[in-house]
C-alpha cells in the first residue's frame, strides 16, 4: 500500500479511496498529513534535516581538530582534560521535572537609601511573595516561610557534603549520584558535577554566621495551567572550609584550615503540582560582599620550541597551497609504496596478509595455550574479575577489552 502512495506521488494527480480516507497527490504539493509524506524523496522536510545533520557533524569535526591543533602547537596538555575533547559534551534532554533556569534572580539591595522608587520595589516583591506564598502552601500544605530554611540548610549541608572526593570512589559512587539527584535538580546537578573527576574536593559547614532567611518566593506553570513549580530563595550567611586540588595534588584554591565567610543566596525548587514532589537544590547566587580568592595556577606554561612552530607552519602552509597533494600519511605510503616494489607477491605473502587482517579483526592474536596452563589463566582472571565487583580493583576503560 505505501508503495503504490510513493508511485502515485510521483506519477500526477491521482487518489486512492479506503476506509473514509480520502488522499490527492500532486507532483509539486503533496497533502498526505503523515509520516509517509517526509520520507519521499525531495521532499523539503527531508532536505532540510539531511543538511542539519551534515553541517552538525562537520562542526563537530571542526571543533575536535581545532583542540588538537591548539594543544600541539602549544604544549598545553596538563591544562586540558583528554576526557573532555574526547567524549564531548552531549545535548541537553528534555526533562520536565524542574524549570530550565531561575524565574526571576534576587537582587541584594545594599545601598541603604529610602527612596520612594526602592519603596514601592519592596512593596511589589511583597505583594508578588504573597501571592506566590499562598499558591504554594495551596499545593504543599506543610511548607512554612518561617520554619523552611531549617530544611533548606539541611538539603545545602548534605549536597555540599556529598561533592567531598571520598564519597566518588569506585564503591560509593553509584550511592552518591543517587543521593545527589534527590537533593539537585537536573539543571543545577550537572554544573555541580563538573570537574570532580580530576580534582579533589574538601569541604566543610563550620557554622551559621546570621540564621538563614527566606527571601523571594516564586511560582510558574510550565506545559499546562495547572503544572506548577515553586522556587523559594533562602538566604545563607554562614563559615566554610574549602580545599581544592588538582589532579597532581596541589592546592589550586582555598585552605583546609582556614574558614572563610560565605554568603549566598541558593534557590530551591519543588514541583508544587506533583504530590510527592520535593525540595531541591535548583540554582545559586554568589554575593558580592566578601572578595574571592583567585584561582592558583598549578600548571606550568610551557613555551613552545621556535623550531617546533616552523614546522608546524611549514605543515599549514603546504596543506593550504596543495589541499589535494599534502597529507599527514603521505611519507608512509610512499615508504610502503617503495617497500612493496622489491617484495615478491607469492603465496606465502598473501597468507601473511590474511592472517594480519584477522589478528587486526580479533584484536590481537588467537592465543592457543595447553590445558594446565589455560586453567591457571582463567582462574587468575576470574579473581580479577571478583576483585573488580568488590571494589578491590578498578574497571579497564571501556575502549580496552582486558
Amino acid at each position: 500500500m505505501l508503495r503504490k502512495v510513493f508511485i502515485s506521488a510521483f506519477s500526477g494527480p491521482s487518489r486512492l479511496k479506503g476506509s473514509n480516507v480520502l488522499v490527492l497527490f500532486n507532483q509539486s504539493v503533496c497533502q498526505l498529513h503523515t509520516s509517509a509524506a517526509m520520507l519521499i524523496k525531495g521532499h523539503e522536510f527531508m532536505k532540510k534535516l539531511e543538511e542539519t545533520a551534515a553541517n552538525n557533524q562537520t562542526n563537530q569535526r571542526k571543533m575536535k581538530q581545532d583542540t588538537k591543533k591548539f594543544l600541539k602547537k602549544n604544549q598545553r596538555y596538563a591544562d586540558y582534560n583528554y576526557q573532555e575533547w574526547r567524549f564531548p559534551k552531549s545535548s541537553r534532554a528534555i526533562d520536565i521535572s524542574c524549570t530550565r533556569g531561575i524565574m526571576e534572580p534576587h537582587k541584594d539591595d545594599k545601598s541603604g537609601t529610602k527612596s520612594s522608587l526602592n519603596l514601592r520595589k519592596k512593596l511589589t516583591n511583597l505583594r508578588s511573595d504573597i501571592v506566590f506564598h499562598r499558591m504554594i502552601k495551596k499545593r504543599v500544605a506543610s511548607f512554612h516561610r518561617k520554619r523552611f530554611p531549617a530544611e533548606a540548610q539541611d538539603i545545602y549541608v548534605k549536597a555540599h557534603t556529598l561533592l567531598n572526593t571520598p564519597n566518588w570512589t569506585i564503591v560509593n559512587r553509584e550511592e552518591t549520584e543517587e543521593t545527589l539527584q534527590n537533593l539537585v535538580t537536573e539543571h543545577a546537578y550537572e554544573d555541580m558535577v563538573k570537574g570532580l573527576d580530576c580534582k579533589t574536593v574538601m569541604w566543610k559547614y563550620v557554622e551559621s554566621i546570621e540564621p538563614p532567611r527566606v527571601v523571594q518566593i516564586r511560582a510558574t506553570p510550565m506545559i499546562t495551567d495547572d503544572n506548577y513549580y515553586g522556587q523559594v530563595t533562602v538566604r545563607f550567611h554562614s563559615k566554610q572550609t574549602l580545599a581544592i586540588y588538582d589532579r597532581f595534588g596541589r592546592l589550586m584554591y582555598g585552605s583546609p584550615d582556614v574558614a572563610r565567610n560565605v554568603l549566598e543566596f541558593v534557590i530551591f525548587e519543588r514541583h508544587i503540582s506533583h504530590p510527592y514532589g520535593m525540595w531541591r537544590i535548583h540554582g545559586k547566587i554568589s554575593s558580592e560582599a566578601y572578595a574571592k580568592e583567585p584561582m592558583k595556577k598549578t600548571v606550568a606554561v610551557i613555551k613552545p620550541k621556535q623550531q617546533r612552530l616552523e614546522s608546524i607552519e611549514w605543515h599549514e602552509q603546504e596543506e593550504k597551497e596543495h589541499p589535494f597533494k599534502w597529507y599527514p600519511e603521505r611519507y608512509h605510503y610512499i615508504e610502503k609504496r617503495n617497500n612493496l616494489k622489491t617484495k615478491r607477491r607469492d603465496k606465502r605473502y598473501w597468507g601473511i596478509k590474511r592472517k594480519q587482517k584477522i589478528y587486526n579483526y580479533r584484536r590481537g592474536p588467537i592465543i592457543r595455550l595447553r590445558s594446565r596452563v589455560a586453567r591457571a589463566v582463567q582462574a587468575k582472571r576470574e579473581a580479577v574479575l571478583d576483585m573488580r565487583k568488590q571494589g578491590k580493583l578498578p574497571y579497564p576503560p571501556k575502549d580496552q577489552n582486558v
